[in-house]
């Protein structure tokens, strides 16, 4: 458990010194480890999150010319799952204010209405 703690004391220290905000905790499943990692990114604020897509976070591919080239995410060392991602994302561009609760609401029923159409 000390060490533990330890790990966690060195990646706080670490974020710090980098400038990440303390805001960055407020999304759900953002841990120390991974601000660290944001911020050698140059991610420091809720607003700069918000400015991911959830392939930024977890990686893409892309094919051409018959090969396929692997582009990892920014959180791919982290074991990020891409719903995941898309939940942090969406979280932050809450809290950042670009989108509400109401117009996210109003997002689903639209998605839904379409859904049985």
């Amino acid at each position: 458990r000390e060490y533990l703690e330890k790990i966690e004391a060195e990646h706080d220290d670490k974020r710090k010194a980098l400038g990440v905000s303390d805001e960055l905790r407020e999304i759900p499943g953002v841990t120390t480890a991974m601000m660290v990692t944001l911020g050698e990114d140059g991610v420091k604020t809720i607003e700069d999150f918000a400015g991911y897509a959830a392939d930024d976070l977890t990686g893409w591919k892309e094919r051409k010319d018959g090969e396929t080239k692997v582009f990892p995410g920014v959180l791919a060392n982290h074991g990020v799952a891409r719903a995941d991602a898309e939940q942090m994302v969406l979280a932050a561009r809450l809290k950042a204010g670009w989108i509400t609760e109401d117009e996210l609401a109003a997002e689903e029923v639209s998605a839904d209405e379409a859904v049985g159409a």
